[in-house]
């Protein structure tokens, strides 16, 4: 169902810098990590420090992992035993006070092919600056409003800011339907017969600094979920503490006075740019 939105070539203009603006450079600093010859991510100087002082000690025990002058080497082995040591050299870095928002929540690292590399504590993916995958859904109604909710304020990361209706990172035994899914009920309620209007919108990727030592990359996998005017989304996990129906004015002022979190701004400008009047 394509809504025809009529807004101005400026708003489009900035829709459109939102989304081209969201994959961003790395800092100088932060060191980079290699999968054998693959780039997958960096660490921040003082996180590489740390690295150092554990490889350093006479009683270290790896064989996957290789610390050089510059960069950090991870080597093929099976996805156990590399996650085995990943896992350790994640919670030395805890203890350290580099990593944040611990969740005891595994997400795996794939390959293009979709085979798992290894897995790794949620937390740690942002300390390691590697790329997570996520999926975010747009619920809209037949006459162009957008289904918004505005996270808990218990939340550890971007506490009552506004969100899309429903995401949530894809963990390591989940599919990315089975998390649309998953989450479409924890955080909205939606039960399954409403699943048949939701459909797969787009993959959009993006890679920010988040001071003083981590970086947020993540591939989102988008959907628009079609739902019944007088349907209202209803939460279960405690992770949003409000839902708001707005008009396309409206959402489009959460988006450029950045009251959104920059993922949900990203997602929501695209579904905005998707749906406009030819």
């Amino acid at each position: 169902m394509k809504l025809n939105y009529v807004i101005s070539d400026s708003i489009q203009s900035a829709l459109n810098e939102i989304i081209e603006t969201a994959y961003r450079s790395i800092p100088n600093q932060f060191v980079p990590v290699y999968y054998v010859n693959q780039l997958i991510g960096s660490v921040s100087a003082s996180c590489f420090s740390h690295m150092k002082e554990l490889f350093n000690q006479d009683d270290n025990d790896f064989s996957f992992i290789q610390i050089n002058n510059d960069s950090i080497l991870l080597s093929t082995s099976s996805s156990y035993d590399l996650s085995l040591e990943l896992r350790i050299l994640a919670e030395f870095l805890r203890s350290k006070g580099v990593f944040s928002h611990w969740r005891n929540e595994q997400f795996s690292f794939l390959r293009e092919d979709a085979h798992e590399i290894f897995r790794l504590e949620r937390a740690a993916f942002r300390g390691f600056g590697l790329m997570s995958t996520a999926v975010h859904i747009n619920g809209f109604t037949r006459d162009g409003s957008i289904w918004l909710a505005t996270r808990s304020d218990s939340k550890s990361v971007d506490p009552g800011l506004i969100d899309n209706m429903t995401a949530g990172g894809i963990n390591a035994i989940e599919t990315v339907q089975s998390c649309a899914e998953r989450e479409l009920w924890e955080e909205a309620g939606v039960v399954s017969n409403q699943l048949n209007n939701l459909f797969p919108a787009g993959l959009i990727e993006v890679r920010r600094f988040l001071p003083p030592h981590e970086i947020h990359h993540e591939k989102i996998f988008t959907f628009d979920l079609f739902v019944d005017e007088n349907w209202t989304p209803i939460n279960h996990d405690g992770e949003v503490q409000s839902f708001q129906k707005h008009g396309i004015e409206e959402v489009i002022d959460f988006i450029l006075s950045e009251k959104m979190t920059q993922d949900a701004a990203v997602v929501t400008a695209d579904f905005i740019l998707r749906n406009l009047k030819i």
